[in-house]
């Protein structure tokens, strides 16, 4: 950038938030958000339990495979 964009840029006013309009846009979000808050599972442990043993069962089965992959193409099985 060249110097005199520098002093056209430095006698801009600062940029400041209009307070009345800051706090709707707050009041809106919270509001949204409060909407769209998930809803609890009757049984909240019980489903994240099964889903972490199946993740956990998937990538055992992948690790297994890999490793029996790599042994073959290196002759060792």
């Amino acid at each position: 950038m060249t110097d005199p964009l520098f002093r056209l840029l430095s006698t801009l006013p600062q940029a400041e938030a209009d307070p009345v309009r800051a706090a709707r846009v707050r009041t809106a979000c919270h509001a949204e958000l409060a909407r769209h808050r998930p809803r609890r599972c009757a049984q909240p442990g019980r489903t994240t339990r099964i889903w972490e043993l199946l993740v956990a069962g998937l990538g055992g089965i992948y690790l297994t495979e890999t490793l029996r992959l790599a042994l073959h193409a290196y002759g060792l099985w």
